[in-house]
């Protein structure tokens, strides 16, 4: 039966999709879920910030782990390495109307603007001032970030450090137009005709929850490069549905984890790239859901009987398949000095792969005894997850192993991506599953997972306060030099292994499959494959 309704399914989204189907060269890809916004100061979710990468361009664009031109044409820098002036070319909306420093200028502003509390501000906190004007304390005209002339923007970061350029090409700083903004307010971004780029493509229809048609930007400045006449993302295809469509060449690409999928379609001759994308974790609310919920999780001995009682090796075996079990936070690929990161920096307190219920149950006796409290104080935890089968299968197994091993109790709170994101924002959980990327440049960057725990940054979401592992990431983010960055690294690396600010089970692998004809040039690691770059074969 579930055959027959995936099949169905497939069927309804095929012929949704063909009133879409022009001629050119097309791409149909498999999307998770739906977008929430197309705002690049709202968008929060990697089914958003995809789209959004592809409808907009900033002054530069990560490629392959490189940073190159993308409206700015070219850059120099002072020598402390803090203060960078960048050098528009003459580019255009995607409507044809001319795109300035001002255009820039105006949307970092509304980025960081305190009335407006838009949830991707801190992607403009690398900016000298810009944190403190949105908090009140200080000027507009002591931050930062300034159009010289109409061509022309100085940016002047916090601190000098080696991913400043990296961070202009995060999606908050990407470029929105102003009069199209001020018209629509709230619902920019909501709907395909109420948002405007000036990326490789742009968007033709929006039909929600079903299917997003992009076609070719012709008025980009870089539209050579762009060899795709239209991509069409269907909405809420994952697993058998998205194996089954490609089988039956009802889309083209697809990404999975699980090899359960993704190895039938390499058997019939299907290509794909493969990549570690990222650290997946149980996250922890260190304040907790409730006050009782958090006079538990605040306790770092209970967080280490959490993390004993879990056996990562088992959950890799049953319901995260084709994932590795993780024994520290940075992956084995990782690229260190002169090697890999994990051989030039070991540690001695690895994370334990397998369960050990007689350590998980003596931490959980000294965290009782420091808190003055019994097992029967313990309550019941909420485990929130964005609702999809493999979300809930992962979140049943830790849930049996955290009662089995330490009789800890919780509950499971599956929701739609935007409500579950919502959720997540407003600490409305005690435990969620999610991963989080590697980081643009490395752990430490703002982007990296690293960042999620950071006490200084008042929008941090788990509750963790640890002044050494946030002066240890300051360091880490204003080096010059590689080794003084890496040296950080590892040292907060230590500090997460014995904290436990958060579980972590594993390091994911995503794969990207194919039809043949078409290659990937671009992978982020946050993100995936980079589809408005797609090559096809003539």
């Amino acid at each position: 039966m579930k055959r027959i309704v995936s099949l169905l399914l497939a069927l309804v989204l095929m012929m949704t999709a063909a009133s879409a189907l022009a001629e050119g060269k097309t791409l149909t890809w498999a999307r998770g879920y739906e977008s929430t916004s197309l705002d690049p100061a709202e968008s929060a979710d990697d089914e958003s910030n995809n789209i959004v990468s592809y409808l907009t361009e900033g002054l530069v664009r990560v490629k392959n782990g490189a940073v190159v031109p993308g409206i700015a044409e070219s850059w120099d820098a002072n020598e402390a390495g803090d203060v960078f002036t960048f050098h528009l070319r003459e580019s255009v909306w995607s409507d044809g109307t001319p795109l300035n420093a001002q255009d820039f200028v105006y949307s970092f502003f509304r980025l960081i603007d305190p009335e407006q509390g838009h949830s991707q501000s801190d992607s403009g906190f690398c900016v000298k001032n810009a944190e403190a004007y949105m908090a009140g304390e200080a000027a507009k005209e002591d931050v930062g970030y300034k159009a010289i002339d109409d061509y022309t923007i100085e940016v002047t970061f916090a601190s000098a450090g080696l991913e400043n350029l990296f961070l202009m090409a995060d999606n908050g700083l990407r470029p929105v137009k102003q009069a199209l903004v001020e018209e629509l307010g709230e619902a920019y971004g909501s709907d395909a005709d109420k948002l405007l780029g000036n990326g490789p493509m742009v968007m033709d229809s929006w039909l929600h929850e079903s299917q997003m048609v992009l076609k070719r930007n012709e008025n980009y400045w870089n539209k050579d490069e762009v060899q795709l006449d239209q991509l069409i993302g269907m909405c809420n295809i994952s697993g058998d549905t998205a194996v089954e469509m490609m089988m039956t060449d009802m889309i083209d690409l697809a990404a999975f984890s699980d090899p359960t999928y993704y190895q039938q379609l390499y058997d019939l001759g299907f290509e794909g790239i493969t990549y570690t994308n990222t650290d997946q974790f149980i996250q922890i609310n260190g304040n907790g859901k409730t006050e009782a919920s958090g006079k538990f999780l605040s306790n770092v001995n209970f967080r280490r009987a959490l993390s004993y009682a879990i056996d990562r090796t088992a959950l890799v075996n049953t319901v995260m398949l084709g994932q590795t079990p993780a024994y520290r936070v940075i992956d084995p690929d990782a690229a260190g000095l002169n090697g890999k990161f994990v051989d030039e920096y070991p540690v001695e307190n690895q994370i334990n792969v397998t369960a050990d219920p007689a350590k998980a149950q003596e931490y959980l006796t000294k965290a009782l005894e420091e808190l003055g409290a019994t097992a029967e104080d313990i309550p019941e935890f909420s485990m929130l997850c964005f609702d999809t089968q493999g979300n809930l299968t992962k979140l049943q197994a830790v849930q049996d192993m955290l009662l089995t091993n330490l009789g800890i109790h919780c509950a499971i709170d599956p929701q739609p991506i935007q409500q579950m994101i919502a959720k997540v924002y407003s600490s409305d959980f005690d435990f969620w599953t999610g991963g989080v990327s590697i980081g643009t440049v490395d752990a430490a960057s703002p982007s990296g997972v690293y960042s999620y725990w950071d006490a200084n940054d008042p929008d941090a979401l788990f509750g963790y306060k640890n002044a050494e592992y946030a002066a240890l990431l300051d360091q880490a983010q204003q080096a010059n030099d590689y080794k003084t960055r890496l040296d950080a690294i590892a040292a907060i690396e230590k500090i997460f292994i014995d904290e436990v600010p958060t579980l972590l089970l594993t390091w994911q692998t995503q794969n990207v499959v194919y039809r043949p004809g078409y290659t990937i040039t671009n992978v982020d690691s946050g993100f995936g494959a980079d589809l408005a770059f797609v090559q096809v074969a003539e």
